[in-house]
């Protein structure tokens, strides 16, 4: 069900699964303060839902600002949902792109709470997610 809908971001809850899914919204200079509005939004959804799973599809994301302007925002994600009860976030991804090299370089150097792996196929994130015990997934590899 979509539980929040604008023209940046549109957020789907499955409650049986508890997983809430979105595109990553596209990252420039002029769009910039809205962007990182929507990803407020993204964080209050799922406090307010008390969402465990995430499927954050990032493969489609055009992102046009410096890479530390986007760490900035990706870091300040993290750190919204770190302070929720998200036990695992799977990301969607292009393989060997540039944006998330920078976000892998970002998390690799956080002491993250929540769980974080990349994927490149749907199902294959989903069946992660779904896995009931945080320590014993066995998440699917992508080159860096």
């Amino acid at each position: 069900m979509i539980i929040f809908k604008n023209g940046f971001v549109t957020l789907e809850y499955a409650p049986a699964s508890d997983i809430l899914s979105f595109e990553m919204p596209n990252v420039d200079d002029i769009v910039m303060p809205e962007m990182k509005r929507s990803l407020t939004i993204i964080v209050e959804h799922v406090r307010n839902y008390d969402v465990k799973r995430i499927l954050l599809d990032a493969r489609q994301t055009c992102v046009l600002v410096d890479d530390n302007s986007y760490a900035q925002i990706i870091s300040d994600f993290y750190r919204d949902m770190m302070a929720t009860r998200v036990q695992k976030i799977a990301r969607l991804i292009t393989p060997d792109s540039i944006r998330e090299r920078v976000v892998k370089k970002l998390l690799d150097n956080t002491n993250l709470s929540i769980e974080v792996q990349w994927f490149t196929e749907v199902g294959s994130a989903v069946e992660w997610l779904k896995s009931g015990v945080l320590s014993k997934a066995q998440p699917q590899s992508v080159p860096f």
